[in-house]
This record gives structure tokens, sequence and C-alpha cells, in this order.
């Protein structure tokens, strides 16, 4: 590409059911505009909080999908665009892809380069870029508050039992990013936090943030410890294949009538025997809430979090003159796309 040409971007408009983020938010596409070329689709930020006067001001400009995708050198969208028959040649699609896409190639794909940010996911000095990571822990926060709604608990996750008055009692199982927000969000509301994961510096962890940590050497012995929860979080991934059964329907039937589970990993089949992605079922007075996009439910957040990261990686793409420079020794660029080892599923 010649070094005097002006890159151009396209911001896409998310089609996927439910996704309600955008890529880039309009602070994020007023800086880079001072460098790139800038399009979107309009609408695209509508569902986050962002109209398209807001993107304008910006500095960038609404286009039609059909022109966007055949001028853009790059694209970027929260989802895996689902065609991209119609993109640019040698065009680069930058986007974050759900668990359930991991077993989709990353890397060039007809005449698309994709790059897929979930696949830099714990790389060192990834920062902010480390989109899984700070995505995952916004699905945490969302869930934890989500618990809460369901409980019907005061704002001091109180609840009144009788005559008295007490703290709720929850616990995540899990101890990456999601796992570990969960525990810190309902700490902050009031709770009495409990944790449990599978890696050796689980128990830190868990410590870390002023939480219980379960000792259970199994899960049948998990369960008993999970008997007096109220509510619980479960986020275990594999770094292939299905979730782990972690609750099966003899420990759930154990938990006390009342108690609901978020389960982070519903995508990926459920921690809980009787998940059903993207429902609530009730088993014996609980209420296992498949949860398969909690990140989208705070979409300004989300998309704030999520448009620091994109950007990041988009100023790394990009050379001293602003030409974009795909340079695939660069350990951040190879891991994108797909040359380099997941040792972990992504959870956005």
């Amino acid at each position: 590409m010649s070094r005097l040409v002006r890159v151009h971007l396209g911001l896409l408009r998310e089609t996927f059911p439910g996704e309600r983020r955008v890529a880039l938010t309009p602070d994020d596409v007023r800086r880079l505009s001072a460098r790139l070329f800038i399009r979107f689709q309009p609408g695209c930020g509508r569902e986050a909080g962002f109209d398209d006067e807001n993107y304008v001001a910006a500095g960038a400009e609404p286009a039609d999908l059909h022109e966007m995708l055949s001028a853009s050198d790059l694209l970027v969208s929260v989802r895996r665009p689902a065609d991209s028959s119609d993109f640019k040649s040698n065009a680069i699609a930058i986007y974050l892809s759900s668990r359930s896409d991991m077993k989709m190639p990353a890397a060039q794909s007809g005449n698309v380069v994709r790059l897929d940010l979930a696949r830099i996911a714990g790389l060192r000095d990834a920062g902010v870029m480390d989109l899984w990571s700070r995505q995952a822990a916004v699905a945490g926060q969302a869930a934890t508050l989500e618990a809460a709604r369901e409980l019907g608990a005061t704002p001091g996750m109180l609840a009144i039992d009788g005559n008295f008055v007490r703290p709720i009692a929850m616990a995540s199982i899990g101890t990456g990013p999601a796992g570990l927000q969960a525990i810190a969000t309902a700490r902050r509301l009031g709770a009495v936090t409990h944790g449990f994961g599978f890696e050796d510096d689980s128990q830190v962890k868990v410590e870390r943030l002023g939480a219980k940590y379960l000792a259970a050497n199994d899960t049948s012995n998990l369960a008993h410890h999970l008997k007096p929860m109220r509510f619980i979080i479960t986020s275990v991934v594999p770094a292939s294949g299905a979730a782990p059964v972690l609750l099966d329907e003899k420990a759930l039937s154990e938990l006390a009538p009342g108690t609901v589970i978020i389960d982070l990993a519903a995508d990926l089949g459920g921690n809980c025997a009787l998940t059903k992605p993207g429902h609530t079922i009730e088993f014996s007075g609980v209420r296992i809430i498949g949860s398969t996009n909690p990140a989208s439910r705070d979409a300004a957040k989300a998309s704030t979090v999520f448009s620091e990261g994109m950007s990041a990686f988009i100023e790394h793409l990009l050379g001293d003159d602003a030409a974009l420079d795909l340079d695939r020794n660069d350990p951040f660029i190879r891991a994108a796309l797909g040359h380099t080892a997941m040792e972990r599923a992504p959870a956005s």
C-alpha cells in the first residue's frame, strides 16, 4: 500500500441478535480521525447510546454499507462479520470472536485478512488491547447486577429473613476476569462473597479480593459448600470443547429454593447440567440463567471499554506516517492472525 494514501476505516453496525455494543465510540473516533479517514454505518452506536450526530461531530462520515465496504482498508466490529464477500480485496477485518466462533479460522480467508483480538488474551504487555479480559470483567459485573435484580435485593445486598436483615451470600465458581469481577462487584454491594477456581493461584486471587475461598476437593464437595449461597456465578470454560458440568441435577436439587445461578459458560453448554443458553430454567426452586452475552447488557460501558482496546490495536497497526504495517513477526499480530496457539477460550 502506498504510504501517500490515507488509510480508510469502516465502522460496522452489529447484526448479531441481541448485540448492542459498538466497536468504536465517538471519543476514540475523534482521536483516530486525525490519522485515518473514517466512515461509519448509520445506527452503529445507537443501541450503546451514541447517535450518528456524535460520530459526525467526531470527524467520521456516514456511508451506506456497500460504499463503505468497497472503500475501506480496515473494517472494525465487535462480532466477527457474518459476510465478507463484498469487502475490498486485502481488507483487514478486526473483531472479537465469541467462544463458539473460536473453531473458525482467524487468518486469511478469501480476500480478507482477519484479526481476532480474542486470540491475544493473556499476552504479556497487551494492556488495554486484551479485549477478552476486559469484556469478561464487564460481563462479571453485569452478571452480579442481574442476580441482584432477580433476587429483588436491596441496594446493600441485604435479605429480610423474618425479623432479621442479613447480607446475601454469593459464590463465584471460576477465577478468570469474569468471576473475579463478580466477586468484587458483589462485595462492593454488601454481599458476603466466596470463590472457587481450578487454577493453582485461585485461592490467592479470591482472598486478595476479601472473599472466602471454598476449599473443595471435587465437584460433589463443591456442591456442599454452595448450599448457603443465594446467588452463584459460574464462568469455567476450557481451552477447547464444551464447558465442564460442575453442578449436576443432584447438586442443583440440594441448593436452597430461591437461589439464582448466572451461568456465563452457557454458550459452551454451561457449567450447570440444566443450563439452556439464552433462557431461564427453574428447577427445584432454583433459577438457572443461561447468559450468552452479558457484556452487551451494559452496552455503553462495555462499548467504551471495547473501543479503548480497539483503538489501541489500530494505533499499533499504524506506522509513524499513519500507513498500515501488518508486521507478521509482531507478537500481537501473529496471535490475532491465529499463528499463536491459545491456552484458553475467551468469553465476551
